[in-house]
């Protein structure tokens, strides 16, 4: 089967997208137990953001809110770098393929990394409960520190700049202002960018504003332009608190669709 033109170069290609991550190693999950607070409600939320940003490939993220769940997006970048050089290596060799066929989109491998891997926290600090302070020393301990930006301050003061974010993760106490700060955030989010809320289904003021979006109600009601966005939601049945989270994707009409790469 070696000399098979059509699988040549199979165990080449499995070797370079074969998973690894240290994320679920015994030293990832030891520095990471001190960040972790059950009043936070992130003990999935984390793993669920590490697998997210591992299959999007986002590269841009902001964290509003920063502790435990920051170094699961943390390594989730490093290992997406990880593997973007592997599978890369092999492209450039011309062996990246599968039944004779390119297995990677290859403009997208070359220059992945024209766009540095960054995240962004920004926290007041202000919870009795805070894990912010301490994500900083556990990056750098962990060797994903380059990856790491902390700013101290009010996420509805920040300045964004436009689409200058693949994933926006707002994980704050923001209530009834939801709107206002995704108003302020949204396009924030390049086409095709995410933005993810957590705990908007079993809280009254953000189940209302998830219902305006829901309900296609408008930018003064939701503070996203009508038309821009899909949304799908996940609840976590087993706490009362903390349990959910909504995925937003930003589809301005006629700025982003995904390409089709084959009829069957």
């Amino acid at each position: 089967m070696q000399n098979d033109p059509l699988s040549q170069y199979d165990d080449l290609v499995r070797n370079a997208f074969l998973p690894r991550s240290s994320a679920y190693s015994s030293i990832f999950l030891s520095h990471l137990a001190p960040l972790y607070n059950p009043h936070m409600g992130v003990e999935n939320a984390g793993p669920l953001l590490h697998s997210f940003i591992r299959f999007t490939k986002v590269r841009r993220i902001v964290e509003i809110g920063a502790g435990y769940t920051s170094l699961w997006i943390l390594q989730a970048l490093k290992d997406n770098d990880d593997e973007l050089n592997r599978i890369r290596d092999l492209q450039r060799q011309g062996k990246c393929r599968l039944m004779d066929w390119p297995w990677s989109v290859p403009d997208v491998v070359e220059h992945f990394d024209e766009t540095p891997a960054s995240l962004l926290c920004i926290d007041n600090c202000a919870h009795q409960k805070e894990t912010a302070t301490g994500a900083a020393g556990v990056a750098k301990t962990l060797g994903l520190d380059h990856y790491f930006q902390f700013i101290k301050g009010d996420a509805f003061e920040m300045d964004f700049e436009p689409e200058s974010c693949d994933l926006l993760w707002c994980d704050f106490g923001v209530g009834s202002r939801i709107k206002d700060f995704v108003a302020s955030s949204w396009r924030s989010i390049r086409p095709g960018g995410f933005l993810v809320c957590h705990s908007t289904l079993t809280n009254q003021r953000t189940r209302d504003w998830l219902e305006s979006a829901r309900n296609r109600m408008g930018e003064s009601e939701t503070g996203i332009p009508e038309g821009e966005f899909v949304e799908i939601s996940f609840l976590e049945p087993i706490k009362h608190y903390q349990n959910s989270i909504s995925i937003f994707q930003r589809r301005p009409p006629g700025r982003y669709a995904e390409p089709v790469f084959s009829e069957y």
